[in-house]
Formats: C-alpha cells, sequence, structure tokens
C-alpha cells in the first residue's frame, strides 16, 4: 500500500534533483504493481486555479510565500491543513446562451460560509465548449474541514445546481 511519506520522499528527491530551489511545482505520479512512479514535474505552480485552493485549504497566501522564497530564500509561513477543498465545474445543459441557473438558492443557503469563490456569467452570456477548459463556464471554489464532507457537499451542488441554456 503506498504510503503519504513514501509520495513526499520521492517528490523532495526529484525537486533536488532538478535543482529546483524557488520554483513552485507540481508533479503526476502513477501507483500501481511496480509501486509509485514518477511522471512529469511543472515548475510553475499548477493550472485552472488550484493555488487559489491549495491558499484556501491552507490558511497561507502561497504567491506570498513564493514572493519570499525567491527574495528571502525561505518560507516564513506554514501549511495549516485546516481543510479540503476543490473546485466543481458545472458544464450547461447544453451548447447556446446561458437562460438561468436552477438550485443556486438552495446551495448558497446551505453551504455559502464554504464557498470562498465562484464564477457564474450572467444569464444571456454564450456557452463555451469544453475544450475551453475547467473555468469556462461556471464553477465553484469550495473548502470544509472534513474530505468526507467535502466529497458530499460537492455531489449534492453537482445533483442540484444546473446551468440551464438553449
Amino acid at each position: 500500500m503506498l504510503q503519504d511519506q513514501e509520495v513526499k520522499d520521492l517528490g523532495r528527491h526529484m525537486i533536488r534533483k532538478m535543482e529546483l530551489d524557488t520554483a513552485p511545482t507540481h508533479m503526476e505520479w502513477f501507483f500501481g504493481d511496480k509501486g509509485l512512479k514518477f511522471s512529469e514535474i511543472g515548475a510553475r505552480p499548477p493550472g485552472v486555479g488550484h493555488w487559489d485552493i491549495y491558499c484556501a485549504a491552507n490558511d497561507i497566501d502561497l504567491y506570498q510565500e513564493w514572493a519570499a522564497a525567491i527574495v528571502h530564500g525561505n518560507c516564513p509561513g506554514t501549511l495549516s491543513r485546516n481543510y479540503s477543498a476543490a473546485i466543481i465545474n458545472l458544464r450547461p445543459t447544453q451548447d447556446g446562451h446561458i437562460q438561468r441557473y436552477e438550485g443556486f438558492d438552495r446551495i448558497q443557503e446551505q453551504y455559502g460560509e464554504w464557498i470562498f469563490k465562484c464564477h457564474f456569467p450572467p444569464p444571456g452570456s454564450p456557452t463555451q465548449p469544453v475544450e475551453e477548459g475547467y473555468m469556462a463556464n461556471a464553477w465553484i471554489q469550495i473548502k470544509f474541514p472534513d474530505y468526507d464532507g467535502l466529497r458530499e457537499i460537492l455531489a449534492d451542488i453537482g445533483q442540484t445546481l444546473k446551468v440551464i441554456a438553449a
């Protein structure tokens, strides 16, 4: 069974090997019959707003930490790990123009305190194709103190909140 420490150790090893002292990174891994394998490293912050998600989940400004690493050679902050966080992307019911949102009020009432960023194009806006990426249409970034609870919230949002297009 894969252990968290094994992932951390391999990640640190790859960062040292590539001499990435002040660059943010994101990595891809595979785990299978032959164990943990490193696939790819991006020497930049991950895309689609994931750094904002990490910031919210850990009560920290990673952009400020990165600047401190470059200017001062260290990162003074500490990750809190208080929350699990995620983005849920809401595809319109069809291509065309956004007509309305269904279920938004219930989601806002039930989970509003955990939503830290969202984007809802106004009605009349053209929908964007899937190829435009995760953040092309409506989306919500949300955090919650418990991972399983976050997954339940995301499932509820996905079932309840609809982007109606025509």
